[in-house]
């Protein structure tokens, strides 16, 4: 079982790699592919750290140095099972990567633009499958992923599906409602 989380590291969050840990240490088997742009050795110190604390095994965690080239960065994601998002600053491009390429994704939402990214985009393909609330909420989606391989198949699968119809993937239709969007402002704005 592989978990993946690729961010910067301005986007961790001691309190989401303790979570992580968590996930990490009630799902046997398991490993955690770390990637990101920042000081790899201050990222790996900090994971090393926290595994520690979890009673994780540090040779469980695997951290891949950023490499700027497209293909290898979507090799990288497509060794994964499941994606652990980030919090307080949730995946964008990231995000929208991993669900085009039919990965489950575990993110939690909060009350910010950047704690809903994920959410967003989720909703708009969707994929309920993964969305958290609460830290409790994380872990237990984390650990339900990494358990039930036909879950994580079924997620595939709808995110395979949902190519053709969910909104995430329309371009035109977002125009067209951004065009609408912006008529509507103009409007306000007149009156």
């Amino acid at each position: 079982m592989v978990y993946f989380s690729s961010q910067f590291i301005v986007k961790r969050h001691p309190e989401t790699i303790r979570l992580q840990m968590q996930i990490l240490s009630q799902v046997p088997n398991s490993y955690f592919l770390i990637k990101g742009l920042g000081n790899l050795q201050n990222t790996q110190a900090i994971f090393e750290q926290m595994a520690e604390e979890a009673g994780v095994a540090a040779n469980r965690l695997r951290f891949l140095p950023h490499v700027p080239i497209e293909e290898i960065h979507r090799a990288n994601l497509g060794i994964a099972d499941v994606v652990l998002d980030t919090f307080p600053y949730n995946g964008a491009t990231t995000t929208l990567e991993t669900l085009w390429m039919g990965i489950p994704i575990v993110t939690k939402v909060g009350q910010q633009f950047a704690a809903r990214n994920s959410y967003g985009m989720m909703m708009n393909a969707g994929i309920t499958e993964g969305i958290a609330w609460t830290d409790a909420e994380y872990v237990e989606w984390g650990i339900r992923l990494g358990t039930d391989a036909a879950l994580r198949q079924n997620i595939a699968w709808k995110l395979r599906q949902s190519r053709q119809t969910a909104p995430l993937w329309n371009a035109k239709q977002f125009t067209r409602d951004l065009e609408v969007a912006y008529e509507q402002m103009w409007q306000r704005y007149l009156q």
